[in-house]
């Protein structure tokens, strides 16, 4: 009983220590357009119809770069964001279009965050990248087992 009460005891502090590190991490003074876009990067982050893209090469000048592309029903480019690491912070900049009464609205907004509000949007890129890619794998594992008793069963009929 005083064992688990322990673990239970050390499992709280423990909890407790790593969500005030989270909170010493909270996001500066944003003005409203900073806010908006990060609100519209984060929901296309975590909408699965968006497609996530990351630079492969290393440039001199910027070291990285994310891409979300959201495309809409008749596969055009609707909206395509670019996360773009500075070296003074974070620059993202939204391209797209909207149809509002059957009129097409484009637009392009380049606004710049700093280190922080950059660092939260791309642990949430790479962790929904992360699932979707570990989602992705086990499904194109999924009929493995299946095929390989198959191919088992076969050759203990010979």
């Amino acid at each position: 009983m005083k064992e688990r009460f322990r673990r239970w005891l050390y499992y709280r502090i423990a909890r407790l220590s790593v969500k005030a590190k989270w909170s010493r991490n909270k996001l500066p003074n944003l003005s409203e357009t900073q806010l908006k876009l990060m609100d519209i990067t984060l929901t296309l982050i975590s909408n699965n119809e968006c497609e996530l893209l990351v630079n492969p090469i290393i440039d001199d000048r910027v070291d990285e770069k994310y891409y979300i592309k959201k495309n809409n029903s008749s596969d055009e480019v609707e909206k395509f964001i670019t996360l773009t690491k500075l070296s003074t912070g974070w620059a993202i900049s939204l391209i797209g279009h909207e149809i509002i009464d059957n009129d097409k609205y484009n637009y392009h907004f380049d606004v710049w965050f700093n280190d922080t509000c950059g660092s939260i949007i791309t642990e949430k890129f790479t962790k929904v990248l992360k699932r979707r890619r570990n989602k992705m794998e086990s499904d194109l594992r999924s009929g493995d087992e299946k095929t390989l008793n198959l191919i088992l069963k076969k050759l203990k009929k010979y």
